[in-house]
């Protein structure tokens, strides 16, 4: 019987993503089913695939439906940890055997799969490559966390450092960029808006090459790294890591300071987690919000209170047809003011308030001896955790524990000692009047929301149809009453 063989070869990691290592495999398998005589009906590579984990290998699979459909009824293979690491998946190749005749030969040997003897030195070698790789994988764990404990990087080089003698050091065009995001987000800006900025300048983002090149072949297309951009979900992750403070991650903890320079202080990373989780942001898609109040001010009207959107309608005035712009609530539309008279008005109030010598103390972190101490108290707890959990004192399921328990509450306390999330303070100047269209638009969404809670009320029917300044009522925002101060 003509044998028609199945070359199957795999390697775990390629790191230059060339293949070389499955194709020396191939190359080896093909020389062996020469040495038989048997006929290399198909070869199938999965590169860059582990056999230990759960992800899928197209080629495996694809081999082994051939196998049931006839196409084969051999497998050759370097070794058999080349083609399963798990004895579940040595069994199938059994069962294959019994089913449907299908021989198995590595490099070098044949293994009889219609002997017993044969199946127990198959399953014996696929068992003594597992507890192989079991014994790799602890050993690589216990030094992944030995080097957490020692502040020592690990993994890809991270985007803003350059990983020069097993140490970050950093690199300063990508640590600018990454200042940048967070200097532009706590001014105010909004995520899409600053994505939008890197994308249209050119900046490259942090990639991985070798796995966008791998998507890229699968697709049968080139890969070109001018086509990689910045998304919203790149600069959140890129501006919200604990390594950009100094902080040493592990297994989803912070467990102290990172052997590394630092792109910005604790503080800084502290009020970006707090701004972009707080649950109150306006969280733009789409072109964004184009005008002052749209997602800012309310409906006062009774069980309504949704937000105001903008809408365009004709108007007639001395005789001509103009578009009138209008804030109109989005759900009720039960309430309909003029913008450009709303927007008057609240730009005056905030020009106001930022000029008045109270408004740069507004800005200022609030100044409460019994919350510092419990901050300090909490800060000292979670730093005594980790470092009972270095010196394996505790284990990670307790770190987890203590730091579930203290760290929503440090959050808690310090937004109250630092409720305002965006740096607003530049604007509190005598002059912000005259300077007041030249800040960009976010910014100036951040200052009303900041300042204010803005209702649009609703009014009469016989109310006059020029705008009433008393039907948009106007009051501090929590964060302003939690200072006891009113704008």
């Amino acid at each position: 019987m003509q044998v028609r063989a199945g070359v199957y070869a795999r390697i775990s990691e390629d790191r230059d993503g060339e293949g070389l290592g499955v194709e020396r495999q191939v190359r080896d398998c093909v020389a062996e089913c020469e040495r038989r005589g048997w006929t290399v009906q198909e070869s199938y590579r999965d590169n860059d695939v582990s056999a230990y984990g759960r992800k899928a290998r197209p080629e495996y699979e694809r081999m082994l439906a051939d196998a049931r459909a006839g196409k084969i009824n051999a497998i050759v293979c370097w070794s058999v940890d080349r083609l399963t690491r798990h004895p579940r998946e040595l069994e199938e190749i059994i069962d294959l055997y019994t089913s449907h005749g299908i021989s198995l030969a590595t490099v070098g040997g044949e293994i009889n799969l219609g002997d017993p003897d044969g199946r127990m030195v198959a399953r014996l070698t696929g068992a003594i490559a597992r507890s192989e790789v079991e014994k790799m994988s602890r050993r690589i764990k216990r030094k992944i966390q030995e080097r957490a404990e020692r502040g020592l990087p690990h993994g890809e080089e991270p985007y803003g450092w350059k990983r020069v003698d097993g140490r970050d050091v950093l690199d300063p065009v990508e640590a600018a960029v990454v200042r940048e995001i967070a200097d532009r987000l706590l001014s105010g800006e909004s995520v899409k808006a600053v994505t939008d900025s890197l994308n249209a300048r050119g900046i490259t983002p942090p990639y991985d090459e070798r796995r966008r090149r791998k998507i890229a072949e699968n697709r049968g297309k080139p890969f070109d790294p001018a086509s990689v951009r910045w998304s919203r979900v790149t600069v959140r992750h890129l501006v919200l890591r604990e390594r950009n403070a100094g902080l040493r991650r592990h297994q989803g903890q912070v467990i102290g300071k990172g052997e590394w320079e630092p792109i910005f202080d604790e503080d800084t990373h502290k009020r970006l987690r707090a701004l972009l989780s707080d649950p109150t942001r306006n969280v733009t898609s789409g072109r964004g919000y184009r005008y002052l109040l749209t997602g800012i001010a309310r409906c006062g009207r009774p069980g309504c209170g949704a937000p105001v959107r903008l809408i365009l309608g004709p108007r007639s005035r001395n005789g001509r047809r103009e578009k009138r712009r209008a804030y109109v609530c989005s759900r009720c539309h039960g309430i309909s003011r003029d913008q450009v008279a709303v927007d008057r008005l609240i730009t005056k109030l905030a020009t106001g308030f930022l000029a008045s010598p109270k408004a740069r103390a507004v800005f200022q972190p609030v100044p409460d001896p019994a919350l510092e101490a419990e901050a300090q108290t909490l800060r000292a707890k979670l730093n005594e955790a980790a470092d009972q959990y270095a010196a394996d004192e505790i284990d990670g399921e307790q770190l987890r524990r203590i730091t579930a328990k203290l760290r929503p509450r440090l959050q808690e306390v310090e937004a109250k000692l630092h409720p305002a999330m965006v740096d607003l303070e530049d604007l509190a100047t005598p002059d912000i009047a005259e300077r007041w269209n030249d800040i960009p638009l976010e910014r100036r969404r951040a200052v009303i929301a900041f300042l204010f809670e803005v209702t649009l009320l609703p009014r009469g029917k016989d109310a006059p149809r020029r705008f009433d300044p008393a039907s948009v009522a106007v009051k501090p925002s929590e964060a302003l009453r939690a200072r006891g101060v009113a704008a």
